[in-house]
């Protein structure tokens, strides 16, 4: 049995905890609010970072994530609830589904195509190359090797309409 000094102690406690720990929490610094303003774009401006626009709006933004911060709200929560308010706008990026997908599908494909053109291109000039300086080699021979001069001259002639 808990005796009445010992319930008196325990009750203060409680409400110490109960009201002063919450008023003891700290405002969000400044760096806290802008490490979740980099991660967002300001709606009105074209390509400018919510940490670096200027304009009352964004400024209200900023003001709104250190609210939230304030509350306890996580990182991937304040910027679900701005996408929910001005769109995928706010992310600066297409989202990854639907039609959007193409955004990220197209310029990777693209790339892959392109490498793909240059290996192919660079693989023919060499192999040109090659039988260029083979044709030469060959065509250096000293005379006199009868039958195996003429029909490399042959070669040679042929290899020439080709290059």
């Amino acid at each position: 049995m808990i005796n009445k000094g010992t319930r008196v102690l325990l009750l203060t406690i409680g409400l110490w905890a109960a009201f002063a720990l919450p008023a003891l929490a700290q405002t969000p610094t400044p760096n806290e609010v802008n490490e979740i303003a980099k991660g967002l774009w300001c709606p009105l401006c074209n390509g400018v970072r919510l940490d670096n626009c200027e304009l009352q709006a964004c400024i209200q933004m900023k003001e709104v994530i250190a609210q939230k911060l304030e509350a306890g709200e996580s990182p991937e929560r304040i910027r679900a609830y701005f996408v929910e308010q001005y769109g995928d706008v706010v992310l600066g990026a297409p989202s990854t589904q639907g039609f959007n997908s193409l955004a990220w599908i197209l310029p990777v494909l693209a790339a892959a195509v392109g490498l793909g053109w240059l290996a192919y291109f660079v693989r023919s000039m060499t192999q040109k190359r090659a039988v260029g300086t083979q044709t030469a080699a060959i065509s250096q021979r000293a005379p006199g090797e009868g039958e195996q001069d003429e029909y490399l001259r042959r070669v040679d002639e042929e290899i020439d309409k080709y290059l």
